[in-house]
């Protein structure tokens, strides 16, 4: 672990083998059921150890670093979304982890997507935080489609500088510091630097339909949206009819990492959705 980055001493950090590849994670043991996190594209399991505070706790936390990202393995094969469900499944039989609430942001949204769809019988529920739909009528272009090349020249980009260096340059980072979480854009500094060029393979095989996934998961699921207007609002919410047991909702002033722009507003909207699951 980066001299950087703490952990409570209480928490459990190591590798366990799924999927055939070994995921880095931390655990927090705490006295509720599984609360499992699946992470975004160019972050790490460290990158939401505020949410792991929040609920450690009261859930049995556990953040971890997707294929490709952080300490995990970067294996030659697929980073697709079937590819890396197949790991977080395999995290969840691994650790005996049953009737888990599953929380993914962005990439790990479709992690969690396509998981929940392949065994609706495992997860206790489902949160998905600013999930990417590349359907008609959402205008999210936070990912975009592109050669890998691109991707690749991205991170090797990072990783000429140093953290320091990408904590200077970034606008995104000094706007992190500005609002108090000066933490938090040391630990997405970190997650940059330790990417793999492999994680490129994440775009291959595009994003999910919503449309064609959501009417296979059966656990209750909430949708945290990032703010938009109308138009797109209300396209959002006819997406998310699509989930048997889903609810909606948008978080006025948040973009794309909801927790991280709007976290008292996320919190409690997530708060609210724990209670009744």
């Amino acid at each position: 672990m980066s001299g950087q980055t703490q952990i409570p001493e209480r928490w459990e950090r190591g590798f366990v083998e799924a999927n055939g590849i070994e995921l880095h994670y931390c655990r927090t043991h705490g006295s509720g059921p599984p609360f499992v996190v699946s992470h975004g594209f160019s972050d790490d399991g460290y990158c939401r150890l505020d949410l792991a505070r929040e609920l450690g706790d009261e859930f049995d936390v556990v953040l971890y670093d997707a294929r490709g990202h952080g300490r995990s393995d970067a294996p030659d094969e697929e980073y697709g979304a079937p590819e890396r469900a197949a790991d977080l499944l395999g995290l969840l039989e691994a650790f005996a982890l049953e009737d888990p609430i599953l929380f993914g942001h962005s990439m790990g949204a479709d992690t969690v997507t396509e998981a929940a769809a392949r065994r609706p019988d495992r997860p206790r529920a489902v949160i998905l935080e600013d999930p990417v739909w590349m359907v008609d009528g959402v205008n999210d272009d936070v990912i975009q489609d592109g050669p890998r090349d691109d991707i690749e020249e991205q991170i090797a980009g990072w990783q000429e500088h140093s953290v320091e260096e990408l904590l200077e340059a970034d606008t995104m980072f000094r706007e992190l510091a500005e609002s108090g979480q000066a933490d938090l854009a040391r630990r997405v500094a970190e997650a940059r630097h330790r990417l793999r060029p492999e994680i490129g393979r994440v775009f291959e095989g595009g994003l999910l339909d919503p449309t064609e996934m959501y009417v296979d998961i059966e656990a209750p699921t909430l949708i945290l949206k990032a703010d938009a207007d109308e138009a797109e609002r209300e396209r959002e919410r006819e997406i998310a009819a699509f989930l048997p047991d889903g609810r909606l909702v948008h978080v006025d002033d948040a973009g794309h990492c909801v927790f991280w722009d709007e976290r008292e507003r996320a919190t409690e909207k997530l708060r609210a959705f724990l209670a009744t699951v």
